[in-house]
Protein backbone atom coordinates (compact mmCIF):
# COMPACT_ATOMS: atom_id res chain seq x y z
CA UNK A 1 0.00 0.00 0.00
CA UNK A 2 1.78 3.16 -1.36
CA UNK A 3 0.34 7.10 -1.04
CA UNK A 4 1.26 10.17 -2.54
CA UNK A 5 1.33 13.37 -0.99
CA UNK A 6 1.00 16.24 -4.18
CA UNK A 7 2.07 19.23 -2.64
CA UNK A 8 1.42 22.25 -4.70
CA UNK A 9 3.45 24.87 -3.50
CA UNK A 10 4.71 28.69 -4.54
CA UNK A 11 7.56 27.76 -6.68
CA UNK A 12 6.89 24.46 -7.91
CA UNK A 13 4.73 21.36 -7.36
CA UNK A 14 6.90 18.30 -5.62
CA UNK A 15 5.13 14.70 -5.38
CA UNK A 16 6.37 12.23 -2.83
CA UNK A 17 5.90 8.46 -3.32
CA UNK A 18 5.52 7.05 0.67
CA UNK A 19 4.39 3.25 2.18
CA UNK A 20 2.56 3.25 4.96
CA UNK A 21 5.39 3.51 7.79
CA UNK A 22 6.01 7.20 5.57
CA UNK A 23 9.75 5.37 3.85
CA UNK A 24 10.18 7.59 0.63
CA UNK A 25 10.31 5.34 -1.55
CA UNK A 26 9.74 7.99 -4.61
CA UNK A 27 9.53 12.24 -4.97
CA UNK A 28 9.31 14.35 -8.09
CA UNK A 29 9.30 18.26 -8.54
CA UNK A 30 8.93 21.08 -11.27
CA UNK A 31 9.11 24.16 -10.87
CA UNK A 32 6.71 27.16 -12.02
CA UNK A 33 6.99 31.01 -12.47
CA UNK A 34 5.72 33.74 -10.89
CA UNK A 35 4.51 36.75 -13.06
CA UNK A 36 4.74 39.81 -11.03
CA UNK A 37 4.55 43.65 -12.49
CA UNK A 38 4.36 45.39 -8.79
CA UNK A 39 2.11 44.89 -6.67
CA UNK A 40 0.35 42.22 -9.00
CA UNK A 41 1.81 38.40 -8.25
CA UNK A 42 0.06 36.03 -10.37
CA UNK A 43 0.63 32.28 -11.59
CA UNK A 44 -1.08 30.38 -14.21
CA UNK A 45 -3.07 28.19 -12.53
CA UNK A 46 -2.82 25.57 -15.08
CA UNK A 47 1.18 25.74 -13.84
CA UNK A 48 -0.29 23.76 -10.80
CA UNK A 49 -1.92 20.63 -12.78
CA UNK A 50 0.35 20.65 -15.27
CA UNK A 51 3.59 20.57 -13.16
CA UNK A 52 2.05 18.68 -10.44
CA UNK A 53 1.12 15.76 -12.88
CA UNK A 54 4.82 15.94 -14.31
CA UNK A 55 5.90 15.69 -10.44
CA UNK A 56 3.63 12.08 -9.70
CA UNK A 57 5.29 11.18 -12.96
CA UNK A 58 8.73 11.63 -11.47
CA UNK A 59 7.52 9.89 -8.13
CA UNK A 60 6.00 6.81 -10.09
CA UNK A 61 8.95 5.88 -11.85
CA UNK A 62 10.01 2.69 -11.12
CA UNK A 63 6.65 1.98 -9.72
CA UNK A 64 3.68 -0.02 -10.43
CA UNK A 65 0.51 2.47 -10.44
CA UNK A 66 -1.78 -0.42 -9.46
CA UNK A 67 0.10 -0.21 -5.64
CA UNK A 68 -1.12 3.35 -5.38
CA UNK A 69 -3.98 3.21 -2.57
CA UNK A 70 -4.58 7.20 -2.58
CA UNK A 71 -3.24 10.05 -3.29
CA UNK A 72 -3.50 13.79 -1.00
CA UNK A 73 -3.16 17.44 -1.85
CA UNK A 74 -1.20 20.53 0.31
CA UNK A 75 -1.78 23.83 -1.48
CA UNK A 76 -0.92 27.16 -0.81
CA UNK A 77 -3.43 29.40 0.49
CA UNK A 78 -4.76 32.11 -0.71
CA UNK A 79 -3.72 32.22 -4.26
CA UNK A 80 -7.31 32.01 -6.26
CA UNK A 81 -8.81 33.13 -10.03
CA UNK A 82 -12.03 32.81 -11.80
CA UNK A 83 -12.96 30.28 -13.99
CA UNK A 84 -15.59 30.02 -16.45
CA UNK A 85 -18.48 27.39 -17.09
CA UNK A 86 -16.42 25.23 -18.80
CA UNK A 87 -14.31 25.25 -15.87
CA UNK A 88 -11.16 27.36 -17.61
CA UNK A 89 -9.24 30.25 -15.99
CA UNK A 90 -10.04 33.28 -16.98
CA UNK A 91 -6.95 35.09 -16.71
CA UNK A 92 -3.96 34.05 -14.50
CA UNK A 93 -4.49 33.36 -10.69
CA UNK A 94 -3.81 36.08 -8.00
CA UNK A 95 -1.44 34.70 -5.77
CA UNK A 96 -0.99 35.37 -2.43
CA UNK A 97 1.25 37.99 -2.16
CA UNK A 98 -1.14 39.36 -4.93
CA UNK A 99 -1.89 42.95 -3.05
CA UNK A 100 -3.42 45.16 -5.62
CA UNK A 101 -7.28 44.75 -3.82
CA UNK A 102 -6.28 47.38 -1.50
CA UNK A 103 -8.79 49.43 -2.26
CA UNK A 104 -11.33 46.61 -1.69
CA UNK A 105 -9.84 45.75 1.61
CA UNK A 106 -9.86 49.13 2.98
CA UNK A 107 -13.52 48.56 2.07
CA UNK A 108 -13.92 45.67 3.72
CA UNK A 109 -13.33 47.38 6.73
CA UNK A 110 -14.48 50.27 6.69
CA UNK A 111 -17.89 48.29 5.74
CA UNK A 112 -17.53 45.62 8.53
CA UNK A 113 -15.25 46.91 10.93
CA UNK A 114 -11.59 45.48 11.38
CA UNK A 115 -12.77 43.42 14.41
CA UNK A 116 -15.76 41.97 12.55
CA UNK A 117 -13.35 40.19 10.25
CA UNK A 118 -10.97 39.29 12.78
CA UNK A 119 -13.09 37.95 14.85
CA UNK A 120 -14.92 36.21 12.60
CA UNK A 121 -12.55 34.71 10.03
CA UNK A 122 -9.63 34.90 11.78
CA UNK A 123 -7.29 37.00 9.82
CA UNK A 124 -6.57 40.93 9.45
CA UNK A 125 -8.53 42.51 6.33
CA UNK A 126 -5.87 42.10 4.05
CA UNK A 127 -5.58 42.74 -0.35
CA UNK A 128 -3.97 39.60 -0.59
CA UNK A 129 -6.45 37.48 1.44
CA UNK A 130 -9.20 36.38 -1.19
CA UNK A 131 -12.36 38.35 0.18
CA UNK A 132 -10.42 41.47 -0.98
CA UNK A 133 -9.73 39.82 -4.33
CA UNK A 134 -12.90 38.49 -4.98
CA UNK A 135 -14.59 42.07 -4.49
CA UNK A 136 -11.90 43.48 -6.84
CA UNK A 137 -12.79 40.81 -9.59
CA UNK A 138 -16.50 41.54 -9.22
CA UNK A 139 -15.99 45.08 -10.06
CA UNK A 140 -13.49 44.41 -12.93
CA UNK A 141 -15.07 43.52 -16.17
CA UNK A 142 -12.77 41.24 -17.28
CA UNK A 143 -14.55 38.27 -14.72
CA UNK A 144 -17.86 38.82 -15.69
CA UNK A 145 -17.98 35.56 -17.34
CA UNK A 146 -17.22 33.87 -14.19
CA UNK A 147 -18.86 31.16 -12.37
CA UNK A 148 -16.80 29.68 -9.43
CA UNK A 149 -13.90 31.59 -7.73
CA UNK A 150 -11.23 28.27 -6.32
CA UNK A 151 -8.48 28.48 -4.86
CA UNK A 152 -5.40 26.09 -5.67
CA UNK A 153 -7.01 23.03 -3.64
CA UNK A 154 -10.37 23.50 -5.71
CA UNK A 155 -8.71 23.67 -8.68
CA UNK A 156 -6.64 20.81 -8.76
CA UNK A 157 -9.19 18.73 -6.98
CA UNK A 158 -11.29 19.69 -10.10
CA UNK A 159 -8.11 18.71 -12.63
CA UNK A 160 -7.68 14.96 -10.37
CA UNK A 161 -11.24 14.28 -10.21
CA UNK A 162 -13.92 16.38 -11.86
CA UNK A 163 -14.74 17.71 -7.97
CA UNK A 164 -13.55 21.46 -7.37
CA UNK A 165 -14.15 20.63 -3.39
CA UNK A 166 -12.21 22.91 -0.95
CA UNK A 167 -11.36 21.99 3.48
CA UNK A 168 -12.06 24.14 6.17
CA UNK A 169 -8.20 24.67 6.30
CA UNK A 170 -7.80 26.28 3.04
CA UNK A 171 -11.11 27.85 3.34
CA UNK A 172 -9.95 29.64 6.78
CA UNK A 173 -7.41 32.01 4.92
CA UNK A 174 -9.71 32.78 2.21
CA UNK A 175 -11.42 35.38 4.72
CA UNK A 176 -15.36 34.42 3.82
CA UNK A 177 -15.44 31.45 6.28
CA UNK A 178 -16.54 31.72 9.97
CA UNK A 179 -14.06 30.00 11.60
CA UNK A 180 -16.48 28.89 14.52
CA UNK A 181 -19.68 27.86 12.33
CA UNK A 182 -17.51 26.20 9.96
CA UNK A 183 -19.64 27.66 7.31
CA UNK A 184 -19.35 30.99 4.74
CA UNK A 185 -20.43 34.01 6.38
CA UNK A 186 -23.11 35.67 4.68
CA UNK A 187 -22.22 39.43 5.79
CA UNK A 188 -18.92 39.10 4.02
CA UNK A 189 -20.33 37.37 1.57
CA UNK A 190 -23.22 40.52 1.05
CA UNK A 191 -20.30 43.05 0.67
CA UNK A 192 -18.20 41.35 -1.76
CA UNK A 193 -21.60 39.97 -3.72
CA UNK A 194 -20.40 36.59 -4.03
CA UNK A 195 -22.91 34.40 -3.41
CA UNK A 196 -22.24 30.72 -1.97
CA UNK A 197 -23.33 29.23 -5.63
CA UNK A 198 -19.77 30.81 -7.09
CA UNK A 199 -17.75 29.26 -3.90
CA UNK A 200 -16.38 25.63 -3.79
CA UNK A 201 -18.53 23.21 -1.29
CA UNK A 202 -16.42 22.47 1.62
CA UNK A 203 -15.68 19.24 3.04
CA UNK A 204 -13.64 17.47 5.70
CA UNK A 205 -10.12 17.38 5.34
CA UNK A 206 -9.41 13.23 4.66
CA UNK A 207 -12.99 12.86 2.86
CA UNK A 208 -13.01 11.36 -0.43
CA UNK A 209 -13.49 14.34 -3.63
CA UNK A 210 -13.78 11.49 -6.11
CA UNK A 211 -11.35 9.51 -8.26
CA UNK A 212 -8.39 9.84 -10.62
CA UNK A 213 -10.04 10.52 -13.91
CA UNK A 214 -9.02 9.20 -17.38
CA UNK A 215 -7.41 12.24 -18.64
CA UNK A 216 -5.73 12.97 -15.05
CA UNK A 217 -4.74 9.66 -15.39
CA UNK A 218 -3.33 9.84 -18.69
CA UNK A 219 -1.56 12.78 -17.20
CA UNK A 220 -0.02 11.57 -13.92
CA UNK A 221 0.46 8.16 -14.71
CA UNK A 222 -2.03 6.88 -12.20
CA UNK A 223 -4.49 4.21 -12.34
CA UNK A 224 -8.00 5.90 -13.51
CA UNK A 225 -9.93 5.08 -10.76
CA UNK A 226 -7.51 5.73 -7.75
CA UNK A 227 -8.77 7.62 -4.61
CA UNK A 228 -7.94 11.14 -4.13
CA UNK A 229 -8.86 12.54 -0.33
CA UNK A 230 -9.61 16.23 0.43
CA UNK A 231 -6.01 17.90 1.25
CA UNK A 232 -4.89 20.35 3.76
CA UNK A 233 -3.57 23.94 3.42
CA UNK A 234 0.33 23.57 2.73
CA UNK A 235 1.14 25.06 6.41
CA UNK A 236 -1.26 22.68 8.52
CA UNK A 237 0.21 19.79 6.36
CA UNK A 238 3.64 20.25 7.21
CA UNK A 239 2.28 20.17 11.07
CA UNK A 240 1.06 16.67 10.02
CA UNK A 241 4.21 15.92 8.36
CA UNK A 242 6.07 17.34 11.46
CA UNK A 243 3.54 15.33 14.12
CA UNK A 244 2.64 18.12 15.01
CA UNK A 245 -1.11 16.94 16.17
CA UNK A 246 -1.96 17.48 19.65
CA UNK A 247 -2.98 20.54 21.53
CA UNK A 248 -0.34 22.64 23.08
CA UNK A 249 2.38 21.44 20.04
CA UNK A 250 4.04 24.44 18.27
CA UNK A 251 5.95 23.99 15.33
CA UNK A 252 8.63 26.30 13.56
CA UNK A 253 8.52 26.24 9.58
CA UNK A 254 11.88 28.21 8.96
CA UNK A 255 12.15 28.37 5.39
CA UNK A 256 12.24 31.58 3.49
CA UNK A 257 8.99 33.62 5.85
CA UNK A 258 9.35 31.98 9.36
CA UNK A 259 5.82 30.69 9.91
CA UNK A 260 5.09 29.82 13.66
CA UNK A 261 2.07 27.60 14.16
CA UNK A 262 0.63 26.47 17.62
CA UNK A 263 -2.30 24.01 17.97
CA UNK A 264 -4.82 24.34 20.29
CA UNK A 265 -8.83 23.49 20.67
CA UNK A 266 -9.91 26.65 20.71
CA UNK A 267 -9.21 29.90 18.38
CA UNK A 268 -7.09 32.48 19.95
CA UNK A 269 -7.34 36.13 18.86
CA UNK A 270 -5.06 38.77 20.26
CA UNK A 271 -4.02 42.34 20.06
CA UNK A 272 -1.13 41.50 18.22
CA UNK A 273 -3.64 39.54 15.23
CA UNK A 274 -2.20 35.94 16.12
CA UNK A 275 -4.41 34.68 13.01
CA UNK A 276 -6.58 31.24 14.36
CA UNK A 277 -7.59 28.76 11.57
CA UNK A 278 -9.34 25.46 11.41
CA UNK A 279 -6.28 22.25 12.01
CA UNK A 280 -7.13 19.05 9.84
CA UNK A 281 -7.71 17.43 13.55
CA UNK A 282 -11.00 17.27 13.93
CA UNK A 283 -11.34 19.82 17.37
CA UNK A 284 -7.89 21.55 17.00
CA UNK A 285 -7.09 25.04 15.41
CA UNK A 286 -3.88 26.31 13.71
CA UNK A 287 -2.78 29.40 15.29
CA UNK A 288 -0.42 31.09 12.45
CA UNK A 289 1.69 34.08 12.16
CA UNK A 290 5.02 35.05 9.85
CA UNK A 291 7.95 36.27 10.59
CA UNK A 292 8.21 37.77 7.26
CA UNK A 293 11.90 38.86 6.63
CA UNK A 294 13.47 35.98 8.87
CA UNK A 295 15.06 33.05 6.68
CA UNK A 296 15.04 35.31 3.16
CA UNK A 297 17.61 37.85 5.41
CA UNK A 298 20.37 35.42 5.70
CA UNK A 299 19.69 34.77 2.30
CA UNK A 300 19.92 37.89 1.10
CA UNK A 301 23.11 38.76 3.09
CA UNK A 302 25.03 35.19 1.80
CA UNK A 303 23.87 36.12 -1.99
CA UNK A 304 24.93 39.73 -1.78
CA UNK A 305 28.24 40.09 0.65
CA UNK A 306 29.60 36.46 1.60
CA UNK A 307 31.43 34.43 -0.86
CA UNK A 308 30.80 30.73 1.10
CA UNK A 309 28.22 27.85 1.88
CA UNK A 310 25.92 27.69 4.76
CA UNK A 311 28.10 25.16 5.92
CA UNK A 312 31.56 27.43 6.74
CA UNK A 313 28.86 30.38 7.48
CA UNK A 314 27.50 28.09 10.55
CA UNK A 315 31.43 27.43 11.66
CA UNK A 316 32.42 30.73 11.72
CA UNK A 317 29.06 32.05 13.33
CA UNK A 318 29.68 29.55 16.55
CA UNK A 319 33.11 32.18 16.87
CA UNK A 320 31.55 35.40 17.14
CA UNK A 321 29.60 35.47 20.19
CA UNK A 322 31.28 38.24 22.30
CA UNK A 323 32.70 40.02 19.15
CA UNK A 324 29.05 40.69 18.23
CA UNK A 325 27.69 41.14 22.16
CA UNK A 326 26.93 44.87 20.72
CA UNK A 327 26.02 43.81 17.20
CA UNK A 328 22.30 44.43 16.03
CA UNK A 329 20.43 43.47 13.02
CA UNK A 330 16.28 44.16 12.47
CA UNK A 331 15.39 41.65 10.19
CA UNK A 332 12.58 44.16 8.36
CA UNK A 333 13.88 44.34 4.71
CA UNK A 334 10.05 44.47 3.27
CA UNK A 335 8.82 45.56 6.31
CA UNK A 336 8.25 45.07 10.40
CA UNK A 337 5.00 43.31 10.07
CA UNK A 338 4.08 40.74 13.33
CA UNK A 339 4.25 41.69 15.87
CA UNK A 340 5.11 44.93 15.45
CA UNK A 341 2.83 45.81 12.20
CA UNK A 342 5.08 48.86 10.71
CA UNK A 343 5.21 48.34 7.62
CA UNK A 344 7.20 51.07 6.31
CA UNK A 345 9.76 49.73 8.36
CA UNK A 346 13.10 48.58 6.65
CA UNK A 347 16.24 46.57 7.59
CA UNK A 348 18.78 47.51 10.25
CA UNK A 349 22.49 46.74 10.79
CA UNK A 350 23.07 48.49 14.44
CA UNK A 351 26.75 48.79 17.01
CA UNK A 352 28.74 48.39 14.22
CA UNK A 353 32.57 48.48 14.76
CA UNK A 354 35.88 48.77 12.75
CA UNK A 355 36.31 45.14 13.65
CA UNK A 356 33.11 43.62 12.75
CA UNK A 357 33.47 41.32 9.11
CA UNK A 358 30.63 39.79 7.37
CA UNK A 359 30.25 36.31 9.92
CA UNK A 360 29.76 39.06 12.37
CA UNK A 361 27.19 39.92 10.58
CA UNK A 362 25.48 36.68 9.97
CA UNK A 363 25.84 35.94 13.50
CA UNK A 364 23.31 39.06 13.90
CA UNK A 365 21.14 37.91 11.10
CA UNK A 366 21.03 34.70 13.21
CA UNK A 367 20.47 36.19 16.36
CA UNK A 368 17.99 38.47 15.19
CA UNK A 369 15.37 35.88 14.28
CA UNK A 370 16.09 33.51 17.29
CA UNK A 371 14.88 37.25 18.93
CA UNK A 372 11.82 37.26 16.68
CA UNK A 373 10.69 33.22 17.86
CA UNK A 374 10.85 34.71 21.11
CA UNK A 375 8.93 37.73 21.05
CA UNK A 376 6.45 35.24 19.11
CA UNK A 377 6.15 32.30 22.26
CA UNK A 378 6.05 35.08 24.29
CA UNK A 379 3.26 36.68 22.53
CA UNK A 380 1.70 33.25 22.48
CA UNK A 381 2.35 32.45 26.02
CA UNK A 382 1.11 35.46 27.41
CA UNK A 383 -2.26 35.47 25.77
CA UNK A 384 -2.95 31.93 27.10
CA UNK A 385 -1.21 29.36 25.07
CA UNK A 386 0.65 26.52 27.40
CA UNK A 387 3.64 24.97 25.26
CA UNK A 388 6.60 22.52 26.11
CA UNK A 389 9.39 21.83 23.09
CA UNK A 390 9.20 23.98 20.12
CA UNK A 391 9.95 21.69 17.01
CA UNK A 392 11.83 23.18 13.86
CA UNK A 393 11.78 22.20 10.22
CA UNK A 394 12.91 23.86 7.28
CA UNK A 395 16.18 25.02 6.02
CA UNK A 396 16.96 26.53 9.36
CA UNK A 397 16.66 23.18 10.88
CA UNK A 398 19.89 22.18 9.08
CA UNK A 399 21.65 24.71 11.11
CA UNK A 400 23.02 23.48 14.59
CA UNK A 401 23.73 26.64 15.70
CA UNK A 402 21.29 28.81 14.53
CA UNK A 403 18.86 26.30 16.16
CA UNK A 404 21.04 26.43 19.34
CA UNK A 405 20.37 30.05 19.49
CA UNK A 406 16.60 29.44 18.77
CA UNK A 407 16.86 27.08 21.99
CA UNK A 408 18.72 29.97 24.18
CA UNK A 409 16.19 32.65 23.42
CA UNK A 410 12.89 30.78 24.37
CA UNK A 411 15.44 28.92 26.97
CA UNK A 412 12.79 25.83 25.75
CA UNK A 413 14.25 22.36 24.54
CA UNK A 414 13.74 22.24 20.48
CA UNK A 415 12.94 19.28 18.40
CA UNK A 416 14.75 19.15 15.05
CA UNK A 417 12.07 16.84 13.09
CA UNK A 418 15.10 16.38 10.04
CA UNK A 419 11.69 15.78 7.12
CA UNK A 420 12.79 18.56 4.23
CA UNK A 421 9.14 17.48 2.49
CA UNK A 422 7.10 17.97 5.66
CA UNK A 423 4.33 19.41 3.31
CA UNK A 424 4.21 16.47 0.97
CA UNK A 425 4.03 13.98 3.44
CA UNK A 426 1.18 15.56 5.61
CA UNK A 427 -0.43 15.15 2.62
CA UNK A 428 0.34 11.59 2.03
CA UNK A 429 -0.82 10.83 5.94
CA UNK A 430 -3.96 12.90 4.97
CA UNK A 431 -4.22 9.82 1.72
CA UNK A 432 -3.92 7.33 4.51
CA UNK A 433 -5.91 8.34 6.68
CA UNK A 434 -8.39 8.60 4.23
CA UNK A 435 -7.74 5.13 2.83
CA UNK A 436 -8.50 3.56 6.06
CA UNK A 437 -5.21 2.34 6.75
CA UNK A 438 -4.83 4.33 10.12
CA UNK A 439 -8.11 5.15 12.24
CA UNK A 440 -6.73 9.04 12.64
CA UNK A 441 -4.63 11.96 11.75
CA UNK A 442 -2.69 11.77 14.32
CA UNK A 443 -2.29 7.70 14.71
CA UNK A 444 -1.12 8.03 11.09
CA UNK A 445 0.99 11.28 11.95
CA UNK A 446 2.71 9.30 14.72
CA UNK A 447 3.78 5.82 12.64
CA UNK A 448 4.71 7.84 9.37
CA UNK A 449 7.11 10.38 10.76
CA UNK A 450 10.62 10.19 11.90
CA UNK A 451 12.00 11.06 15.50
CA UNK A 452 13.07 14.63 15.90
CA UNK A 453 16.64 15.33 17.30
CA UNK A 454 16.43 16.80 20.71
CA UNK A 455 18.70 20.17 21.12
CA UNK A 456 18.83 21.49 24.79
CA UNK A 457 19.24 24.94 25.77
CA UNK A 458 22.48 25.86 26.84
CA UNK A 459 22.67 27.87 30.34
CA UNK A 460 25.33 30.60 29.18
CA UNK A 461 23.83 31.04 25.98
CA UNK A 462 20.69 31.71 27.61
CA UNK A 463 21.93 34.05 29.92
CA UNK A 464 24.18 35.55 26.84
CA UNK A 465 21.10 35.56 24.47
CA UNK A 466 18.93 36.94 27.21
CA UNK A 467 20.96 40.15 28.18
CA UNK A 468 21.11 40.70 24.38
CA UNK A 469 17.49 40.41 23.98
CA UNK A 470 16.65 42.92 26.49
CA UNK A 471 19.33 45.80 24.70
CA UNK A 472 17.76 44.84 21.37
CA UNK A 473 13.82 45.68 22.36
CA UNK A 474 15.14 48.94 23.90
CA UNK A 475 17.51 49.73 20.82
CA UNK A 476 14.24 48.79 18.65
CA UNK A 477 12.01 51.13 20.66
CA UNK A 478 14.33 53.97 19.50
CA UNK A 479 14.43 53.20 15.94
CA UNK A 480 10.83 52.39 15.12
CA UNK A 481 10.25 56.01 16.11
CA UNK A 482 12.15 57.15 12.39
CA UNK A 483 9.31 54.96 10.95
CA UNK A 484 6.22 55.76 12.92
CA UNK A 485 4.23 58.57 10.96
CA UNK A 486 3.23 61.23 12.92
Amino acid sequence: MYYIGLDIGTTGAKALLVDRSGARLGIGYMGYKLISDGERVEQRADDWTECGAAAIRQALEGHDPATITAIGLSTQGASMLAIDKNNRPIGNSLTWMDARAKREADDLSYNLGEDYIYHTTGWRTNAALDAAKMLYMKRSGEYKDAVLFPSTLEYVNLFLTGNPVCDSTNMSIRQVFDIHKGDYDDKILGVIGVSRSELPEVIPTGSLVGHITGAAAEATGLLEGTPVYNGAHDQTCASIGAAAVNQGDILLSAGTTWVVLGIDDKPLFTESRISPCVHPVPGLYSMVTSLVGSGMSLQWFKDNFIDADFEEINKQVVTRAEKTRDLFFYPYLSGAYYPTWISEARGVFAGIALEHDKYDFARAIMEATAFGVRLATDDFRENGFQFGALRIMGGASKSDIWCRLIAAAINRTVEITGENEASALGAAIIAAKGAGTYSSIKEAALAMTMKPRIITPDPDLSEFIGEKLEKFKRLWGCISQYYIKG
